[in-house]
Formats: C-alpha cells, sequence, structure tokens
C-alpha cells in the first residue's frame, strides 16, 4: 500500500490500517481528507513541528471524487510525537482559500491527548510554525477518541471527522459544500 490519491471509494479502514503497518514506531497516524465537493484541492503545503513522514506527502491535487491518503509518525528516539498541518488551495472565480488540517499524536498520554482540526481561511495561507501556533490556539480543536464531529466551515463548507485516541490511530475526514451531495 502506498500513500496517494484515491477514489474515496477505495478509501478504507484495511487501506489505512496497511499503511499504518508499514511505519515502526508506537506512535503513528494515517491520515485520509476525502473530496466531496465540487472544487479542486490544489497545490498542497505541508509543515511537520514534530515526527517525520517516510514516504513523502502527494504534491497532487483533489479532484471531486478523490482523497488523499498519507501518513506520519513519530521520529526515533525523540520525546515528542507527531503533529503538523496541511494546507490546500481552493481558487476559482469567485474563491481565494486555504483549507487546513492538522493534528497531534502525543509521545506520552500523561496529561495530553490525540487532537486535530480543520478550519477554511480566507487567501492561501503560508504553511509554517506560526500558522501551525496560530491554528492551534485560536479555537478548541477535536479531541482523537474515535468518536465523529461534524461542522460548519462556513461559505456552505462542511466536514465529518474522526479520530482514534491511541498511539496508532487513524483520521478520516469528509469536506462538502453543499453542491455535490453526496460522495460518501
Amino acid at each position: 500500500m502506498s500513500v496517494g490519491i484515491y477514489n474515496i471509494s477505495d478509501i478504507t479502514g484495511a487501506l489505512l490500517d496497511a499503511i499504518l503497518k508499514e511505519l515502526k514506531s508506537g506512535r503513528k497516524v494515517a491520515i485520509t481528507i476525502k473530496n466531496c465537493s465540487s472544487q479542486t484541492l490544489e497545490n498542497p503545503k505541508i509543515f511537520i513541528k514534530s515526527g517525520t513522514c517516510r514516504k513523502g506527502f502527494p504534491p497532487n491535487p483533489i479532484p471531486t471524487g478523490k482523497g488523499v491518503v498519507w501518513a506520519a509518525n513519530k521520529t526515533s528516539y525523540s520525546t515528542w510525537g507527531t503533529s503538523g498541518v496541511i494546507v490546500y488551495h481552493i481558487k476559482t472565480e469567485k474563491w481565494n482559500r486555504s483549507l487546513a488540517f492538522m493534528w497531534k499524536i502525543p509521545f506520552s498520554y500523561v496529561n495530553h491527548a490525540n487532537w486535530w482540526k480543520i478550519k477554511l481561511y480566507e487567501g492561501l495561507e503560508e504553511v509554517n510554525k506560526e500558522f501551525y501556533e496560530r491554528m492551534r490556539y485560536e479555537d478548541k480543536p477535536h479531541k482523537g477518541d474515535g468518536n465523529p464531529f461534524n461542522g460548519d466551515l462556513g461559505g456552505g463548507w462542511s466536514y465529518v471527522g474522526t479520530m482514534g485516541g491511541a498511539g496508532k490511530c487513524t483520521i478520516d475526514i469528509t469536506i462538502t459544500d453543499g453542491n455535490n451531495e453526496p460522495c460518501f
């Protein structure tokens, strides 16, 4: 199994589990962002605050009906887990926005937990440590506890997603803009 862009129907728990098995770490995550919107998610940028991704991040756009599958893990001998942020650009005649997703899996669960967040920003956001910190603290993230969360991203966009609570977990997020119902 490999990271990349897949048809949404091909993104299964078995695929994400197979990708997790390839990573040799106790703190790791397989992430999928499924695009059920009528727009293409383009020009992905990534900032990893802690951890690594051995396979690289897929540079391809995510068209309607497709999803990205990717994984990150704790760096060997580090006392940090894995965390970071991914941003896709959405540009049309009417839109110039950034879809940002962040995750965190701690090394130690003493006073810490898994969490994630997805947000839509006006304009093109630069992906760096400052953006990561801003995104981390400006709104409360979702706890990674296996429960589904959903919400409004603004402009008719919405999401549904879940993240497991263990050190080896998956994050599964589906986004839609209300113009291409439903593909999940």
